[in-house]
């Protein structure tokens, strides 16, 4: 039930004008976060160089490289030789092994800076997991050494062994339902900001502990929120990249997947995953588990052709279809790895061969840095050219990034990637201020609802001017998730509405200049009783400003005895007829805020001119039957300040009693033109007398505007 009121008295006509766009909530378990914006900043490529027979080259120098982006030489700004973790490498034919120092010589930063940091994800099938664990396992056992960190499923990054058996058995015992390792790699930490500010955050943490600290924070956050991407399954991949960018040395990602199509609205996904991979040092490396699913000429084992002649069309085409969606899936896994510098094992029934592919592609490797020359936001394809001085010797690195670009430029999927990453961020964006209130009422079938406004001040809205009228596009997103009581983790609950309006020029010229004019946006959403964290992002559509807002919200648990609404206090109701009691309509959620044929309309700023009306709403729940068929007459108070006014400015008032639900809604007018500018307090009493609700507002002269 959105809503767009512009709270202004003379301007009511205008919400005639608005046209909102309301796609249904949508519940999702994960999620969120930071717009990434490039700075100019350190590069760093990972380049491998090797001679014949795959042997790393351990002893070149600065001199014997040259970097290019986009055929531009780049000045090699520094210069370092990583070598493979624990294992020393074969040195030139002759000499003795070029091994690593051992690590624990090195400072606890320069020990992080030469680790690998292996993160295992799945999104394989239950009956895949078996084969998994087998493959985990032994990769555990075989190469994990000082200087390698695993983690599954989100958990500590670690080179113990128990700690991570033990992993792989909790996993492997997951309830039914649960994919083996999926929770973090659906969807993980959109809470580490790409930027300069992230380096230098990193720097100051000198051990691996507080790594995994602000990693574990992350995975806390946001591991439930999957749902949210089922728009663009690619989001999830974003995420992790940016999670894993927290750290300093080497990241793989090895991910047992069941496919990943490639489709119109995830190709520019994939370019941005690129980037940022290319930016954070991490590749993937995946591997399809579909093949273990053996396929014959004629099917597979969860597919036969019938026996007579049209089943064997009609089965043929399935097939077929079958056949086509499983080389969509393998085609983007393939791309994703070929983009990030990883490899994709596509057709073997071994899923360990991805963790041998991984142990032959992270040897030894060279890690050169430097800063683009070109400082260009066009989103472009930055390609990178390593070459050296031999030319017999063999070079491999990334291939290279696309840089950022403008918000206007974005492709659709880039945008809604924007707006889910600012919802899903603990950082605020005060480009568009914002004014937020909430309600907390009962449906008919005793749900709690929240009711929340978002408020943006008339002369603070961003407008396109076409001809006489000014376009103004707006997205509101909120999402509430339960605050964490234990270790368990709640599924968000996210909202999301759009607004388009189109208003003549001369009269948003006078809105803008009237101070006490707000454009309220208002929706609600069903909630279980407890605290939620709350944040709500708005954008302009036009120009990609951001506004946010968050706080805690407590749904309250019913009490014994009577309980009650919030009480709503608001400028604007109108007529709507026939929806008398603000039951459900076929196909649409049941609007609170509609009783007795009147709506009313939630507002986040409560200011009323002088001479305005003030409607109130609120309900008492949970009376006897008697009192519920014939309630009282409301028990009103108004005070300035400690002081109560001695005569109620009551203009109208009506009981709408609702015994079925054991529910009865209050409505009531009051009129200011009495009240001097000031602050207000509304008390409710309750019908058993021992109890009040109570709201504050403010009376303001007209244009005073409110600061």
């Amino acid at each position: 039930m959105p809503q767009a009121v512009i709270h202004d008295a003379a301007s009511a006509a205008l919400l005639a004008a608005a046209t909102v766009i309301a796609p249904p909530p949508a519940a999702a378990q994960q999620p969120g976060d930071l717009v990434f914006e490039a700075d100019v900043a350190l590069m760093e490529v990972e380049v491998r160089v090797t001679a014949r027979g795959s042997r790393p080259v351990p002893d070149l120098t600065r001199d014997d490289f040259e970097l290019f982006e986009n055929n531009l030489r780049q000045e090699i700004r520094t210069f370092e030789f990583v070598p493979r973790p624990g294992i020393p490498e074969p040195g030139p034919a002759g000499s003795a092994p070029a091994g690593p120092s051992p690590l624990e010589s090195l400072s606890p930063r320069d020990r992080l800076r030469r680790s690998t940091f292996v993160y295992i994800a799945s999104e394989g099938r239950r009956q895949d997991r078996i084969h998994i664990h087998r493959a985990a396992t032994e990769f555990v056992d075989e190469n994990v050494r000082p200087g390698v960190l695993v983690s599954i499923d989100g958990s500590p990054f670690t080179s113990e062994k128990a700690d991570l058996h033990a992993r792989l058995e909790e996993m492997l015992r997951a309830r039914e339902g649960a994919n083996f390792v999926d929770t973090v790699a659906a969807d993980l930490a959109r809470d580490f900001e790409f930027s300069s500010n992230v380096s230098a955050a990193t720097e100051d943490l000198q051990d691996l502990d507080g790594l995994n600290g602000m990693f574990q924070s992350s995975v806390e956050e946001i591991a439930d929120r999957a749902e949210l991407y089922r728009r663009l399954r690619m989001y999830k991949y974003i995420d992790l990249v940016r999670a894993l960018s927290a750290f300093p040395g080497r990241k793989v990602v090895v991910l047992f997947s069941t496919g990943l199509p490639i489709d119109e609205d995830n190709v520019d996904l994939i370019k941005a995953l690129e980037s940022d991979a290319t930016r954070a040092r991490v590749r993937f490396f995946v591997s399809d588990v579909n093949r273990l699913s053996a396929s014959a000429p004629g099917g597979d084992a969860g597919f036969s052709l019938p026996a007579n002649a049209v089943g064997q069309g009609v089965a043929r085409l399935l097939f077929d279809a079958r056949t086509e969606e499983r080389q969509s899936g393998q085609d983007g896994l393939r791309e994703m790895a070929r983009r990030t510098g990883g490899r994709a094992v596509l057709n073997s029934n071994d899923l360990g061969e991805v963790f041998e592919v991984v142990e032959r592609e992270t040897g030894s490797y060279y890690l050169l840095g430097y800063y683009p020359q070109d400082t260009g936001k066009q989103g472009r394809l930055r390609r990178l050219k390593v070459r050296v001085r031999d030319p017999s010797l063999k070079v491999s690195h990334q291939r290279g990034y696309y840089e950022e670009r403008s918000f206007t430029t974005m492709s659709q999927s880039e945008k809604d990637l924007h707006l889910h990453q600012a919802l899903t961020s603990d950082t605020p964006y005060p480009d568009l201020p914002l004014a937020c209130d909430h309600e907390i009422f009962r449906n008919s079938a005793g749900e709690q609802v929240l009711v929340y406004s978002v408020g943006l001040r008339s002369s603070d809205l961003p407008s396109v001017r076409e001809a006489q009228s000014e376009q103004i596009e707006l997205t509101v997103l909120a999402q509430a998730i339960l605050a964490h009581e234990s270790d368990q983790r709640y599924s968000p609950i996210i909202d999301e509405r759009r607004i388009r309006m189109r208003v003549r020029t001369d009269e948003m010229s006078r809105l803008r200049a009237n101070r006490a004019s707000w454009l309220h946006l208002g929706s609600q959403l069903t909630l279980d009783p407890g605290t939620y964290d709350w944040r709500v992002i708005v954008r302009d559509n036009l120009s990609g400003l951001l506004g946010s807002y968050s706080a805690k919200v407590k749904v309250p648990k019913p009490a014994a005895g009577v309980n009650s609404s919030t009480l709503l206090l608001t400028g604007r109701i109108e007529d709507v007829g026939g929806n008398r009691n603000g039951r459900r309509r076929k196909g649409r959620a049941e609007n609170v805020l509609v009783v007795d044929g009147s709506r009313f309309y939630a507002t986040a700023i409560k200011a009323f001119e002088r001479g305005s009306s003030i409607y109130l709403l609120y309900d008492v729940y949970d009376l006897d039957s008697e009192t519920a068929a014939n309630p009282p007459s409301p028990s009103l108070a108004l005070y300035r300040g400690r002081q109560p006014l001695g005569r109620l400015p009551l203009k109208a008032f009506q009981t709408v009693p609702q015994p079925q639900s054991k529910r009865v809604r209050y409505l009531g007018a009051l009129q200011s033109d009495g009240l001097a500018a000031g602050t207000y307090t509304l008390a409710a009493l309750l019908p058993e007398g021992r109890r009040a609700v109570i709201r504050r507002f403010e009376v303001i002269e007209a244009d005073s505007g409110l600061e």
